[in-house]
């Protein structure tokens, strides 16, 4: 246990001492195109800025079109939904009708007058 341990232990430290390099040339890539990095960040805020003026103003132009087409959309969902649950009614609600009607023919009318 304690040989693999140690073992472990220079594995780790031979690994690390390879890496060392690797983080060198990532940092002179970095250095190297530090300049770059700060044109194409200077452009994107610009970029940012006028286009996120844009989509705010376009927002607030589409935004209650939007509020109004979704209202409707909701409400005819509900309307929906609530026929969907009537729906099974249906035959009983005939059947009501039809004894109704039955009844209606059935009594003879009182002359009111």
């Amino acid at each position: 246990m304690l040989a693999f341990l140690l073992l472990g232990a220079l594995l780790f430290a031979f690994f690390g001492a390879v890496a060392i390099p690797f983080m060198l040339i990532g940092l002179l890539f970095k250095l190297i195109f530090l300049p770059i990095r700060l044109v194409f960040f200077l452009l994107g805020g610009v970029f940012r800025l006028v286009f996120g003026l844009i989509g705010g103003l376009l927002g607030l132009l589409v935004a209650p079109v939007v509020l109004v087409v979704v209202g409707v959309t909701v409400i005819g969902a509900l309307v929906a939904g609530a026929l969907a649950l009537l729906a099974p009614m249906l035959p009983v609600a005939l059947l009501a009708l039809l004894a109704w009607a039955i009844y209606r023919v059935a009594r003879r009318p009182t002359p009111a007058f």
